[in-house]
């Protein structure tokens, strides 16, 4: 990773330094296990996202249909 332009933070930096890392290694693996991957972290239940429905409905003054 080029040093960022941006932050002199370190913190920001070490985030930032993961983050680029995490993208390595992911471009590593196989495409198939990417993808993989990606499905496994997004599948949601539909019970799951009613339920965040439900919890933003009071913050918008929204009713929520169960």
């Amino acid at each position: 990773m080029n040093t960022p332009a941006f932050t002199t933070n370190p913190k920001r930096i070490e985030r930032l330094q993961y983050n680029y890392d995490e993208g390595v290694r992911r471009e590593a693996m196989s495409h198939e296990k990417r993808e993989q991957m990606d499905r496994e972290v997004v599948m949601v239940t539909p019970a799951h996202v009613a339920k965040l429905f439900a919890n933003v409905a009071p913050l918008r003054k929204v009713e929520v249909a169960e």
